[in-house]
């Protein structure tokens, strides 16, 4: 009896084990089990990894860019892990701060994330969803286009430029701080 309890409790595990699948980073969802893992199993993230600057109209704006790994993530009424970028960022105009997460604890707030949806063609491309600030203003995609080694591209596309004035309040900022353009040069510090 205590045997066939130790081949069952192992076949249990085995079979636990076995229904999570790891796929590559850019395996669409739709198609994968419950608790897949989407893996960058090509390293497509880790070029972007690191601190990286870029000025436009009078502002500095510094990204600092990291890995996160196999993280929890709910989609399409689907759980699954996956690994991803998370990007935080300061904007300054001539030395002053108009806006930064670089030490902000994203806990329990995502506004003002940036977090890696996919990737594309093979790396050289990384497309990432920004929360938006203050009543989701500014909500949109970024990309990201390697140029070498040492930068890469910037585009920064708002799906939401203006506040809800029925349930947004009138005393909040709603300034968009990120450079709203294409083809903005980072450097890799």
């Amino acid at each position: 009896m205590r045997n066939l309890l130790l081949i069952l409790g192992i076949l249990t595990l085995l079979s636990c084990k076995a229904q999570e699948q790891v796929l590559p980073l850019n395996t669409s969802v739709f198609g994968a089990a419950e608790n897949s893992y989407f893996k960058d199993l090509n390293d497509e993230l880790n070029p972007y990894v690191g601190t990286w600057k870029a000025s436009f109209q009078d502002k500095t704006i510094t990204l600092q860019i990291s890995k996160q790994i196999k993280v929890a993530t709910k989609n399409f009424n689907k759980n699954y892990y996956t690994d991803q970028l998370f990007a935080r960022y300061e904007v300054k105009k001539n030395g002053v701060v108009l806006e930064s997460t670089l030490n902000k604890d994203f806990t329990n707030d995502i506004g003002l994330s940036m977090r890696s949806v996919y990737t594309q063609n093979n790396g050289n491309s990384v497309t990432l969803l920004f929360s938006g600030g203050n009543c989701s203003v500014g909500i949109g995609t970024i990309v990201l286009k390697m140029k070498g080694t040492a930068q890469f591209f910037w585009g920064y596309y708002p799906g939401t430029t203006t506040r809800n004035d029925i349930s947004c309040p009138p005393n909040l900022d709603y300034t968009i701080y990120l450079p709203e353009t294409e083809n903005l040069i980072f450097t890799k510090q």
